[in-house]
């Protein structure tokens, strides 16, 4: 059985050009993705509020591992530096 791969977005680009990466052939493993619209990550960007970023990360993250992703991943370089929050 392959993992269920849970993909933690920002940017709709980002998530879904890692979606489409993953998903490339026709046996890829099950994939679920959850993004807060970007104005939110941007407004928190915008005033330094990485606590605030690596709670909407956060957020996803959960609902992700509710939907049963055995890991996740976040394609989005400028949010990882929440990471520490999260």
């Amino acid at each position: 059985m392959t993992a269920h791969i849970g993909i933690v977005g920002c940017s709709a680009e980002g998530a879904a050009l890692c979606y489409r990466t993953i998903c490339a052939t026709h046996d890829h493993p099950e994939v679920s993705m959850h993004t807060h619209p970007l104005a939110e990550y941007v407004k928190c960007i915008d005033r330094g509020d990485w606590q605030a970023v690596g709670d909407l990360m956060l957020s996803s993250a959960n609902k992700l591992a509710k939907a049963g992703a055995d890991f996740l991943i976040c394609p989005d370089n400028t949010i990882h530096q929440a990471m520490p929050y999260v």
